[in-house]
């Protein structure tokens, strides 16, 4: 039906230039290939949609989507040096996006963030920076012809 524009996102992180912005499809292709330098993935996690009213022509929706940031740095060992990394990099993307407004959406809430994996055959550690958007969707019905 309508899904919220995670190219605003996306857009928004690279232009606060925390790190490069990678494509993946979903998470398996973004912990798939080792990093030489941090990137992150911007990845759907769940929507909702909700009936809220129906008038005449009119179909209006509560909205309400999660979205991750995956945070992929370079680790052979996870130590002080990398907690270090990931917590100046969740910091950041937490900065650029908590709070930003993507009309027509309230703005965006950290919804919360945990260590995914330390992965052995690509030396990536990965954390996912989690989000919420909501809103309320006004949808203009088709008339029967």
């Amino acid at each position: 039906m309508f899904n919220f524009d995670l190219n605003h996102i996306e857009s928004a992180l690279t232009k606060a230039r925390i790190a490069k912005v990678g494509f993946a499809p979903d998470f398996n292709q973004a912990r798939s290939k080792p990093v030489h330098t941090p990137l992150l993935y911007v990845l759907p996690l769940d929507e909702d949609y909700q009936s809220t009213n129906s008038i005449t022509g009119q179909d209006e929706y509560a909205v309400n989507e999660l979205f991750a940031v995956m945070i992929v740095v370079p680790c052979h060992i996870a130590n002080r040096q990398t907690d270090t990394q990931i917590e100046q990099l969740r910091e950041r993307v937490k900065a650029a996006l908590a709070g930003l407004t993507v009309t027509p959406y309230e703005p965006i809430k950290l919804h919360r963030g945990r260590m995914v994996e330390l992965n052995q055959q690509t030396k990536n550690l990965i954390y996912q920076c989690q989000f919420s958007v909501s809103g309320h969707i006004t949808i203009n019905t088709k008339e029967p012809t």
